[in-house]
C-alpha cells in the first residue's frame, strides 16, 4: 500500500470514528470499500451469536436481495473468512469448487451477477465480529494491495464497529439509569406519603412500553395503566395461584406476559403483571421488581393502618381508651356509629371493626347516605364526638340490631328515633322507666306465671296480637278453645275488668311486648 492509499485510510478511519450510529457506521464502511477498491458491490456481514452471519448493509447492489441474507456457520466464502480469519478471494465464486455452495445464496450471487468476490475479516481481540465484502460483475484478480487494503479497512471498522456499539450500549443504559431514577423518585414519594395502586402502575407504564396491571391476593385487577394512562383491563392468568406457596415467589417470564409477586417476608398481596408489546429487557424486569416492593410496601403500611383503625374503633366503642389519639384526629369530628350484620359495611365504610360479632364503622355521613346502602339487619346513633359519646351511640346502636330482630323486623335498617316507645329499652334509665310501666301494668299476671309455672304473659300477648279474635289466637297457641277462654277469665281475675279494651288494652298489649323484648335482649 502506498503513502497515498495510506494517508487516505487514515482519514477514512478519523471519519470512521466520530460516527457512533451502528447502522449508519456499517453503511458508510461498505460505502468507503466500494469506493476505495473501485468494485461494482460492497456488502458488510455481522457475526450473530449462533455463529451465522447476516448481512446488514450493501452498496451497488441491484436490489433488496442481498440485504438480510442468512450465511450459516462455515459455509460459502464469508464463512471460510470467518472460520480462518483470513482474507479469502475467489476469482469466479459460482464455479469456485473449493467453497460449500448454499442454494439460496448462490441464487442471490447469480442474481446479483457475482463473479469475483474478496472478503476480509472483521477481526478484533481475536475473534471475528463480521465479514467485509467486495465483488466484481466480471472475472478480477485483486492483487495483495487491494487485499491488505480491504483488510485494514476491516480491522478499523471493527473497531469503529465496537465503540459504536460501546457508545450505543452506554446512552442506553444512561437513559436506563434516567428512567430507573425518575421512577425511584415516583415510588419513593408513593412509599413515604402513601397511595393507591395506580400510583405505581402509571409511572411504570410510562416507561415499560405494554399494558402494566396490579392484582390483589384474589386476582382482582385494582389498577392498569398503558402508556401513563390508566385503563380497564382484566389480569391474564392466576398469579395467587403462581405464588401461592412461598418459595414459589419470584419473577415469571413468559412469551406473553411477565409477572412479579407482591410480597413481604411474611404476606403476600398479589402480583405487577406486564403484558409488553415486545420482549421487555433484564433492566425493565428490574424496574418492575422494583415496583413490586414499592407496592407490597405500599399494602404493608395500609394493612397495619387497617388493623390499627380496626383497634381503635373497638377500643372506642368498649371504653377502653378515653380520648382520641393524634393519628386519628379525624375521630374528633362527629361520627354516625353504624352496627350492622351485613358484610358490605366493611366495603362502604372505614374505619370499621368487628365488636362482638357485630360490625362496627365510624361514617362521616348523614344518615340518609347510610340507608340508602340498603344494607341487612343495621343500627345506627349519632352523630357523636368524642370517645365517651361514641361508645353510648354504640349501645343505642347495637340494641337498635337486637331489638329489629326481636321485632321480627330484620333486614332494615333503625336508629332510635325509628323505634317509638321501644327505644326506652336502648338506655339503662329507658330499661327502669320500662320497667317500672311494666310492673305497674302486668304485675299480678307476671306473679302469678313466676309462682306456678303458667304462661298467661304469653297468652295476653298471642290474644291482643291476634286482635281479640279467640279461635286464631287458639290455633297460635295450639290449644283448644275452651282451654283460651279458661286462660282468659284467668287473666281478667289478676288484671280485672276491662284489660282487653280500649286504651287498657293498648297499655297492656304495649307493655306485655316490651317485656318481652326486655327478656330477649338481655
Amino acid at each position: 500500500m502506498d503513502a497515498h492509499g495510506l494517508r487516505e485510510l487514515y482519514d477514512l478511519v478519523l471519519r470512521l470514528s466520530a460516527v457512533h450510529d451502528l447502522g449508519a457506521l456499517v453503511q458508510e464502511v461498505v460505502d468507503q470499500a466500494r469506493r476505495l477498491l473501485g468494485v461494482d458491490v460492497a456488502y458488510l456481514a455481522l457475526a450473530e451469536p449462533d455463529g451465522s452471519l447476516v448481512i446488514r448493509v450493501t452498496d451497488g447492489s441491484l436490489g433488496p436481495r442481498l440485504r438480510g441474507v442468512v450465511l450459516p456457520p462455515h459455509s460459502g466464502l464469508a464463512g471460510q473468512v470467518a472460520g480462518t480469519g483470513e482474507p479469502v478471494q475467489s476469482a469466479d465464486y459460482l464455479g469456485d469448487a473449493a467453497l460449500t455452495h448454499l442454494g439460496e445464496v448462490d441464487r442471490v450471487a447469480e442474481a446479483e451477477g457475482l463473479r469475483t468476490i474478496l472478503g476480509v475479516p472483521l477481526r478484533l481481540r481475536g475473534k471475528v465480529a463480521g465479514v467485509l465484502m467486495v465483488a466484481q460483475r466480471a472475472v478480477r484478480r485483486f492483487t495483495a494491495a487491494e487485499s491488505s487494503l480491504l483488510t485494514s479497512l476491516g480491522s478499523f471498522a471493527a473497531i469503529a464497529i465496537e465503540n459504536a456499539k460501546l457508545v450505543t450500549a452506554l446512552a442506553e443504559a444512561n437513559d436506563r439509569l434516567e428512567r430507573a431514577v425518575r421512577l425511584h423518585d415516583r415510588l419513593g414519594a408513593v412509599a413515604l406519603h402513601g397511595g393507591a395502586a395506580e400510583d405505581v402502575v402509571v409511572p411504570l407504564s410510562e416507561l415499560v412500553g405494554g399494558l402494566v396491571l396490579v392484582a390483589d391476593q384474589h386476582d382482582e385487577v385494582r389498577a392498569a395503566a398503558r402508556a401513563g394512562s390508566l385503563v380497564d383491563a382484566r389480569l391474564e392468568g392466576k398469579p395467587s395461584a403462581l405464588f401461592a406457596a412461598p418459595d414459589a415467589r419470584r419473577t415469571r417470564v413468559a412469551e406473553r406476559v411477565v409477572t412479579v409477586p407482591v410480597a413481604s417476608a411474611n404476606a403476600y398481596f398479589g402480583a405487577l403483571q406486564v403484558v409488553p408489546d415486545a420482549p421487555l429487557a433484564e433492566a425493565d424486569v428490574r424496574l418492575l421488581e422494583r415496583s413490586a416492593t414499592t407496592v407490597a410496601l405500599v399494602a404493608s403500611v395500609e394493612r397495619a393502618e387497617r388493623r390499627t383503625a380496626e383497634e381503635l374503633v373497638e377500643h372506642l366503642v368498649t371504653r377502653r381508651v378515653r380520648e382520641i389519639p393524634a393519628y386519628a384526629r379525624d375521630l374528633r369530628r362527629p361520627h354516625l356509629v353504624v352496627v350492622s350484620e351485613d358484610p358490605r359495611l366493611r366495603n362502604l365504610a372505614t374505619p370499621s371493626s368487628t365488636v362482638d360479632g357485630h360490625l362496627v364503622a365510624l361514617v362521616r355521613a348523614d344518615e340518609a347516605t347510610v340507608r340508602s346502602w340498603s344494607l341487612g339487619t343495621t343500627g345506627l346513633a349519632g352523630p357523636a364526638t368524642g370517645p365517651a359519646a361514641l361508645a353510648d351511640a354504640y349501645d343505642d346502636a347495637v340494641a337498635c340490631v337486637r331489638v329489629l330482630n326481636a321485632l321480627g323486623s330484620g333486614g332494615s335498617t333503625a336508629s332510635p328515633a325509628d323505634l317509638g316507645p321501644y327505644r326506652y329499652l336502648l338506655s339503662q334509665a329507658g330499661r327502669e322507666e320500662a320497667g317500672t310501666f311494666i310492673a305497674r301494668t302486668l304485675a299480678p299476671l307476671l306473679a302469678h306465671d313466676e309462682e306456678r309455672g303458667t304462661d298467661l304473659v304469653h297468652t295476653a300477648e298471642v290474644f291482643l296480637r291476634n286482635g281479640r279474635r279467640k279461635t286464631p289466637a287458639a290455633e297460635e297457641l295450639t290449644i283448644h278453645p275452651n282451654t283460651l277462654y279458661q286462660r282468659l277469665d284467668r287473666i281478667t281475675a289478676l288484671l280485672g275488668e276491662g284489660w282487653q279494651d280500649g286504651d287498657r288494652a293498648l297499655d297492656v298489649h304495649l307493655a306485655l311486648r316490651i317485656h318481652r323484648l326486655a327478656a330477649d335482649l338481655t
